[in-house]
């Protein structure tokens, strides 16, 4: 079991962080989830240090490899969900002109994740 319960604190920061996030939030204070959000990132980078001091492997080929498929699977989609709710407000904003300023951010993102795939894919094929 003792080998077992550092595993847990994986576990426990985010949901800690989730939890203080969603009552700084309820409180309305941006400082104090800013502040969480920080404390956070602090935690785990001391937690993935303390891990690594321990000769605990974090990552190998296949969990890399895992990575990598599910964060190019996300970003596809990303991008699909994006393009239907481009089209979708394109379509709904003719009627509702409230929806205008919606589809302009929608439309932004989509192209601002797509140029950031696109670039990132001819900087890594350049790198690698």
């Amino acid at each position: 079991m003792n080998v077992e319960r550092w595993r847990l604190i994986g576990y426990v920061i985010p949901a800690a962080t989730a939890s203080m996030l969603v009552v700084a939030l309820w409180m309305g204070n941006a400082p104090l989830a800013f502040g969480v959000l920080a404390g956070a990132i602090g935690v785990t980078f001391l937690y993935s240090e303390w891990v690594k001091k321990r000769g605990e492997v974090l990552s190998d080929e296949r969990t890399l490899r895992i990575d990598e498929m599910s964060s190019r699977r996300t970003l596809q989609v990303v991008i699909l969900v994006l393009a239907f709710s481009v089209v979708g407000l394109a379509i709904l904003s003719q009627s509702y002109p409230g929806l205008k300023s919606a589809y302009y951010l929608s439309l932004a993102l989509m192209v601002l994740v797509s140029l950031l795939k696109v670039g990132l894919k001819h900087h890594y094929s350049r790198v690698m």
